[in-house]
């Protein structure tokens, strides 16, 4: 138990530099791949899609695009537009040699809006996307919680920017989709998981205050 515990530990922290010379093996992708559908959905539907992106040029634009919408902008911290203004990366989590996308269906999400509605649910759509987002968190802590098993660390991004996303989607044939979350993954550059790639620190960090355990 200790041991579960342990990774579920490691994995909350976020891993923000990552040893891009340290290749990750195709096996092992193609395994985190298959943990993260293996999940429980509702009704096992197949209701979100997640694509593992290994190609450094593909990886480099998702990173380009792991930051705050403009509107989001103005309420970042001076450190951080200092590094965007320097053209430094504002979510390094990202910039992993395997990069998990974890899109929700639009069409699976339309044909489903009108299921609910016809169940008398209130807000077909919403309810839709509040189960799927929960499913989608799910799958990508089986995959992280996986990937810390052998050693390998982690790093969540949701900081988006969508105007940036329909070029880079359409690319790869994937623009039918809305992207949720990224999900970095590979092997650790410094020890210290805060600092940056260039090793500098620019991301606030807090320590969770954990609540009383309550067994009823």
């Amino acid at each position: 138990m200790d041991d579960i515990l342990g990774l579920v530990n490691e994995f909350q922290k976020c891993q923000r530099n990552f040893n891009l010379d340290k290749a990750v093996p195709e096996d092992i992708a193609k395994w985190l791949l298959e943990i993260g559908y293996a999940t429980p959905t509702k009704q096992n539907l197949d209701t979100f899609e997640i694509v593992c992106v290994t190609n450094r040029d593909s990886i480099k634009k998702f990173v380009k695009a792991a930051t705050n919408s403009p509107e989001e902008s103005q309420d970042m911290s001076p450190s951080l537009k200092k590094m965007l203004k320097e053209g430094r990366t504002q979510n390094p989590q990202t910039d992993a040699n395997l990069l998990f996308l974890f899109f929700i269906k639009r069409k699976q999400r339309k044909s489903k809006m009108r299921e609910e509605r016809e169940k008398g649910r209130p807000s077909g759509d919403q309810y839709y996307r509040v189960t799927t987002n929960l499913e989608i968190g799910l799958s990508a802590s089986a995959i992280g919680i996986a990937a810390h098993s052998i050693g390998m660390k982690t790093g969540f991004c949701r900081c988006i920017d969508h105007d940036a996303l329909p070029d880079i989607l359409s690319q790869y044939k994937i623009n039918k989709y809305d992207l949720e979350v990224m999900l970095g993954v590979g092997y650790p550059l410094h020890k210290d998981r805060t600092k940056h790639t260039d090793g500098k620190y620019y991301s606030e960090h807090y320590e969770k205050i954990i609540p009383r355990k309550l067994i009823i």
